[in-house]
């Protein structure tokens, strides 16, 4: 479980952005101005169309936070995410990876949210080396590859690095172990990621739930 809307959801709701907002902004506006708007058009709102359906049935719309996750929700989640993972499989085999120079950043970090909330591990971590390198040239959002690097940890039951996974526990939610927990927050700033009691708050705001101070291991999950 990981909140993919850090930017839009603001845990005190004012007027005055934080700096980790700021220094997300601004980094934003360098990959833009390096790498352009995109020059395949039908690609770009293909993937804007998938990244809605994903954040629809996760309560988004518009990049706004519109519902609760409901019960309901939930059990549409496995359905939607293998759908849009085998859609984006298509995408990555005809075309590669959609990058920023490709398909915009709106477009691109739209992939990598479907492929964030993929449940298809392996695939995840056959394309890591691949998003990293893309990563480091500046060719896509490394905010957003972040969440993949966490996720995929924690399904080969590892310590996570940048917390942004939690699990679902007696009606709260609890962090899946970090690896050197004192400098999180630094390694989160660096990635242009909120500081974990802000992630938590936004965590709540988007499960109706109390996300905890309790920490749980990662179990490797079967390949």
């Amino acid at each position: 479980m990981s909140a993919q809307n850090d930017r839009t959801l603001s845990a005190a709701d004012n007027s005055h952005p934080a700096a980790w907002e700021i220094a997300a902004q601004n980094r934003r506006d360098e990959l833009v101005q390096k790498n352009g708007t995109g020059t395949d058009l039908p690609l770009q709102k293909q993937l804007l169309k998938m990244r809605d359906e994903d954040q629809a049935v996760r309560g988004f719309v518009h990049g706004q936070h519109t519902s609760n996750m409901t019960k309901e929700m939930i059990a549409k989640l496995p359905a939607t995410d293998q759908r849009l993972t085998e859609a984006l499989k298509q995408i990555v085999i005809e075309k590669g990876w959609p990058t920023i120079p490709h398909v915009g950043i709106e477009a691109s970090n739209g992939a990598m949210l479907i492929l964030t909330h993929s449940a298809d591990h392996a695939w995840q971590r056959a394309l890591l080396p691949t998003l990293e390198q893309s990563a480091e040239a500046d060719k896509i959002d490394a905010s957003t590859l972040a969440l993949v690097v966490d996720k995929q940890l924690v399904a080969d039951g590892k310590l996570q690095r940048y917390g942004s996974q939690f699990k679902f526990i007696n009606g709260k939610m609890a962090m899946y172990a970090v690896e050197d927990p004192a400098h999180l927050d630094a390694r989160r700033a660096k990635a242009l990621l909120p500081p974990l009691n802000v992630y938590k708050q936004m965590l709540a705001q988007i499960y109706h739930l109390q996300a905890t101070d309790d920490v749980v291991m990662a179990v490797a999950q079967k390949k």
